[in-house]
């Protein structure tokens, strides 16, 4: 199942949230979750709207992610 990813707010890294989905539609999220970053230490709030899939998905998954909503 592919991780869902931010933006480090403060690094402008790429990190992994701590969630996992295989719904492609995030824009559900729209209560902030938080998690505490990885990279920077720092606890980052997200919606939905911040996030996107972890690239590298199996051909199966992204034919899935690129169906029409």
């Amino acid at each position: 199942m592919p991780r869902i990813i931010i933006v480090c707010p403060t690094t402008g890294a790429d990190v992994p949230t701590g969630h996992r989905t295989q719904d492609f539609d995030l824009s559900a999220v729209v209560e902030p979750r938080s998690f505490r970053c990885p990279v920077c230490q720092r606890v980052h709030a997200w919606r939905g709207d911040d996030a996107r899939i972890e690239a590298g998905l199996t051909p199966a998954a992204a034919r899935l992610a690129a169906l029409p909503q």
